[in-house]
Formats: structure tokens, sequence, C-alpha cells
């Protein structure tokens, strides 16, 4: 008969392991925190910025001045000179969406476009986009709440933005 062979016994330390997953740890509960305090110290987290897009002309950079389309469920806001343009505006040809295109088209290297989409305003947002597509423009794009209200004098203030 066979015998059976007498295994040892392994001893397992997790000691090690333990350590360094109490490490890990702490470094997520540590991460976690600088972020809540950020949310904490201002919940909404709103203003109105420049991307500080630049355009170089060899070794001089200089920054570009934003324009802003702001979509609302009905209408659009251009921002400097809080405008409105209406669904039945933008379908007319040269309106003030295509003119303040042409116009950072025309000045491209000192000037882009930020458009800033709020709910429920797919329609305008996807017209004014493709408005965009059709030019070589720089722009961005932003979500905003729909309750979200624009400050435009303070926002000017910040950005150094001169009106026109």
């Amino acid at each position: 008969m066979a015998r059976r062979k007498a295994y040892e016994k392994i001893s397992i330390d997790v000691e090690p392991f333990l350590s360094i997953m109490a490490i890990v740890l702490k470094l997520i509960s540590l991460i976690l925190v600088v972020i809540v305090m950020r949310i904490a110290m201002n919940p909404k987290a709103k203003r109105i910025i420049s991307l500080n897009l630049w355009s170089g002309k060899g070794n001089v950079a200089t920054m570009k001045t934003p324009t802003y389309f702001d979509c609302h469920t009905d209408y659009v806001t251009i921002y400097p000179g809080n405008t409105r343009v209406t669904w039945d505006d933008l379908q007319r040809p040269a309106n003030l969406i295509e003119k303040s295109l042409d116009k950072v088209q025309d000045n491209r290297a000192e000037e882009y476009v930020v458009v800033m989409a709020r709910p429920k305003s797919i329609k305008l947002y996807r017209t004014i986009r493709r408005l965009i597509g059709k030019r070589p423009i720089d722009v961005g794009y932003d979500a905003v709440d729909a309750d979200f209200e624009v400050n435009w004098d303070e926002a000017r203030k910040a950005l150094a933005v001169k009106e026109d």
C-alpha cells in the first residue's frame, strides 16, 4: 500500500499586504477629502471663463478674445452685446449669428467662439454647431444648467474684453 505523503503546513504572512492596503486606503481618503473640500467651497463652480486660447506669431503670443453663444430653449444670446436671436431670426440668411461668426472668422488670429448649451436647447445648439462647422475658427463648448444666469459685466471685467 502506498503511504500518504505528509504535507508541510505553509504559513502565509499577509502583514506586508495589509500595510500596503492601509497606505492605499489613506491616499484614497485624502484624495476624496480634497475633492469634497473643493466642492464645498464652491458648490456651483460656474462662471464664464476664457479658455486662454493663444495665438502666436513668431515669439509673440497674444490671448484670443471670446465670443459666447448662450443657447436657450427658444433663443440664443450673443455675448458681448447681450443680443438675443430667436429661432425665426436664425432661419434668415445673414442673421446676427452668421455676422458674428463672419467677424470671428475674419479675425480668427485674435478671436474664438464658445457655445454654452442648456437643457432642451438641442435644436438651436445643433444649428449653431452646423454654422460653426462651415468656418475655420477655434471653438469651445460648455454645458450649463437651465437656471444659470450670465453676468456679462462681471465676466467682461474678469476677461478684460472690450465691448464693440
